[in-house]
């Protein structure tokens, strides 16, 4: 069932923004740091023969993963803003990177595309690295550029692996969606790959070799692990957010929509007396930006509702309060306007115009009744 939100949702992402591409901010999180100093000593460590140069190969490695992750999710990015998608950010963390965009207008042509740009970027510039490692003369420059043309590759490759939350993932999701006409059921298919490709990468790195009497390191074992356990996570993520999304399309939003009078500030409570002092308060603009509620109401006597302005007792509402949706469509919408708000109460608008609030306990009725 779903419950007004009674902690804060963090809507953004904690990290350096050092860049900005379009107005969509590019940060690096404080985990990434973890990432570079974990390379930066294999590394510096396993190239002995260089000296103390060879931390110096260490960093310019780290440093070249991050452009690497970068190119990638600035693919993303560039192909959702250019398929009309909101693009909210770009992150490189312990865990390589992500794209924030908002999916609720994407279709499954648009996701699978987004979803390949980010291995064709890195494949394109492992390419170009590749050429110019031939065609430096520097040893230590040429390993770098051959480094950067590996792991380019290896990131093209991995990615594409068919299950969530890699882009391989999102390819299997857009497929389902497509054949089926069901985003949730995509979400659930590809996270039981997803779950499968994570057990064969731990077979295929970890126990392959163990079998063939090859101890793996203890370094590779570790990073094994933090892979795998991203994977399944993002893969049990996947199949719940699906289980969700199948949940919330047990109803529609006019089964859960209740009609209000809809009033601008200086209009009198009186004009909301059939539904108890309760309104939805547009700006000038049309737009939804307080709640008129009968509790506030009633502490108004009677007798002054017809000269009493509505703005008197209507409370604002945080922006993420409007729901954009339609009377045909499921609770996705509306759902995720109470998640992001923490409130009991949200505005339902369809091309602009109000069709009414809705409630938690609106929402659990129709969930529970279907």
């Amino acid at each position: 069932m779903v419950a007004a939100m009674t902690a804060p949702i963090e809507t953004g992402s904690k990290g350096l923004v050092i860049a900005r591409v379009g107005g969509v901010p590019v940060q690096i999180g404080p985990s990434w740091l973890l990432l570079a100093a974990f390379i930066t000593f294999i590394v510096g460590s396993g190239s002995p023969e260089l000296g103390a140069l060879a931390y110096v190969v260490g960093v310019a490695y780290a440093v070249s993963l991050l452009v690497s992750v970068l190119v990638h999710e600035g693919a993303h990015a560039a192909t959702a803003h250019a398929a009309g998608l909101p693009v909210h950010r770009v992150v490189a963390d312990l865990w390589g990177g992500h794209t924030a965009y908002d999916p609720r207008l994407s279709t499954p042509g648009k996701a699978a595309l987004i979803a390949v740009v980010g291995p064709l970027a890195n494949l394109a510039l492992g390419a170009v690295a590749w050429v110019a490692s031939l065609a430096v003369t520097g040893d230590v420059t040429g390993r770098v550029l051959y480094g950067v043309a590996f792991v380019n590759v290896l990131l093209a490759v991995f990615n594409l692996l068919p299950g969530l939350p890699l882009d391989g993932g999102q390819l299997v999701d857009a497929l389902v969606w497509r054949l089926t006409g069901r985003r949730e059921k995509g979400l659930i298919a590809a996270g039981w790959t997803g779950r499968l490709v994570t057990v064969g990468v731990i077979l295929w790195f970890v126990v392959r070799p163990l079998l063939a009497g090859n101890e793996p390191s203890l370094t590779s074992i570790v990073w094994m692990g933090l892979i795998s356990v991203f994977m399944w996570q993002g893969a049990t993520a996947a199949i719940r957010t699906g289980q969700a999304r199948e949940m919330l399309g047990r109803g529609t939003v006019a089964q859960v929509v209740q009609p209000v009078p809809v009033l601008r500030p200086h209009d009198v409570l009186e004009a909301a007396a059939a539904t108890g002092g309760c309104a939805v308060v547009v700006d000038p603009t049309g737009r939804p930006a307080a709640l008129s509620l009968p509790e506030d109401a009633a502490g108004v006597p009677r007798e002054r509702w017809s000269s009493t302005p509505v703005s008197a007792v209507a409370r604002v509402q945080p922006e993420p309060w409007v729901a954009e949706t339609r009377r045909g469509d499921d609770l996705t919408a509306v759902v995720t306007a109470i998640q992001e708000t923490q409130s009991s109460v949200v505005v339902a608008v369809e091309d602009g115009r109000v069709l009414g609030l809705v409630t938690v306990e609106a929402v659990n009725r129709a969930i529970g009744a279907n």
